[in-house]
């Protein structure tokens, strides 16, 4: 996976436009509909949504691996609950 992670062609808009709406205080699931509707991609692609939150927010993989589970499910609140603490402690690395 590592390998096609980094084959994968990073945008700086998009990286831009994921850090803006953090620092707004945007929830995972509207942070993944801003990096869905930037690449025109299926709700179900993985990869790009962990590469991008890695990229975006200095995170490691095994901090965004729950987002695996959570893509096309409801539960919002879990994965806020995992995931923005996580975007928040690196804030002073994304945030410009």
């Amino acid at each position: 996976m590592a390998q096609v992670i980094e084959e994968l062609e990073i945008k700086p808009e998009i990286l831009s436009a994921l850090r803006q709406l953090a620092a707004r205080g945007a929830n995972v699931r509207e942070l993944v509909g801003c990096l869905q509707a930037k690449l025109s991609m299926d709700d179900a692609a993985l990869l790009p949504v962990l590469w991008y939150f890695m990229k975006a927010f200095h995170l490691p993989l095994d901090r965004v691996l729950p987002l695996r589970e959570w893509l096309g499910t409801n539960d919002d609140q879990e994965i806020d609950r995992l995931i923005l603490p996580a975007i928040q402690k690196t804030k002073s690395k994304w945030l410009t």
